[in-house]
């Protein structure tokens, strides 16, 4: 028997034309998806079309421009570092927008690494001693103290976040007034710890601040099925409110990362030792008595800031995150 069957023929029983049910939307499981085209759309408007749509109107272009102007304010200093950091001082003299001869050099970062009167590798590695402790602890009772401003009901509860307030807006000046005395009678004073617990009562003010703002946002129902579900406090802290302030907590780190590594007043008051200086103690003892020598200040300088910058890059996702929440609550 011989097949008759014609795949060209339209009309054809076995070569029925689509219909429109064919295009139309499928469901499984009452979700309905649709078939991804297998070409792009074709844009109808010609190419000066589009590249007029592109062109930001007159309020948006006034804006990018104060943008770009604002990022170059920042930008031309750090450049203008860099650049004297890898040049020999006679170059950097002339400017170091002068590139007629262009020497570029590291021995200015070595000079810095291995400076005499304060290596800045030593000075590095004491300032992250410092660092590192007082941005950890803070960021944890930071959260412990702002949970319960954001929860909970108690006395004078608004006193309380008022004298944080208050502690915030105090002058650093003030705070190192009062504790030079108590640190020399613990016997804390030109030690890590002595420094670390200063941080962490300077950070404390606006930390707590900052993470009450943001676990307002936090939906009470979730407590309220963990506690129907038997949960204690510390169980719903532990596992909803820090998860919930993960954000927020990286944006707390970032900053306080960044100011108590960049500080230079509180480790001038109570850091005295030679050995025990911190990274931007050092920096100054670089510029000499007779001579400044740019490029090994330039060179000082650029390894102090470049940590916190790296920090900065890697978490910033979620240091946006946790500032654009914070600021909506």
């Amino acid at each position: 028997m011989t097949d008759t069957h014609n795949p060209d023929d339209p009309t054809d029983a076995g070569n029925e034309p689509r219909s429109d049910a064919d295009s139309e939307p499928k469901t499984d499981g009452g979700r309905v998806y649709h078939e991804p085209p297998e070409t792009a759309p074709i844009s109808d408007r010609s190419p000066v079309e589009r590249v007029r749509a592109a062109v930001p109107s007159g309020p948006r272009a006034l804006r990018y421009a104060i943008a770009i102007g604002v990022a170059l304010l920042w930008l031309v200093p750090l450049v203008g570092l860099f650049m004297a950091s890898v040049r020999p001082l006679d170059q950097i003299i002339q400017g170091w927008w002068n590139f007629e001869t262009l020497t570029v050099t590291f021995e200015n970062y070595a000079r810095a690494w291995t400076f005499q009167s304060g290596p800045m590798r030593q000075a590095m590695w004491n300032t992250a001693i410092v660092t590192i402790p007082s941005v950890l602890a803070v960021t944890l009772l930071g959260t412990m103290v702002a949970y319960p401003f954001a929860r909970f009901d108690f006395p004078v509860k608004k006193w309380l976040f008022f004298l944080l307030i208050v502690v915030m807006a105090a002058p650093p000046e003030l705070v190192a007034m009062g504790n030079y005395n108590t640190l020399r009678t613990t016997g804390l004073f030109d030690t890590y710890m002595g420094l670390i617990l200063v941080h962490i009562g300077w950070g404390m003010g606006w930390v707590v601040m900052f993470l009450r703002n943001f676990l307002l946002g936090l939906p009470e129902e979730l407590e309220e099925a963990a506690r129907i579900d038997g949960a204690s406090r510390y169980q719903i802290f532990k596992s909803i409110v820090l998860p919930y302030s993960a954000p927020a907590l990286v944006s707390v780190a970032v900053i306080q990362f960044t100011w108590v590594w960049n500080s230079f007043f509180f480790p001038l008051v109570f850091m005295r030792s030679r050995e025990n200086q911190l990274a931007p103690q050092v920096l100054p003892l670089m510029k000499g008595r007779l001579q400044i020598d740019w490029g090994l200040v330039a060179a000082g300088s650029v390894l102090t800031m470049i940590v916190p910058i790296v920090l900065f890059v890697t978490l910033q996702r979620y240091y946006k995150q946790g500032m654009v929440a914070a600021v909506a609550d």
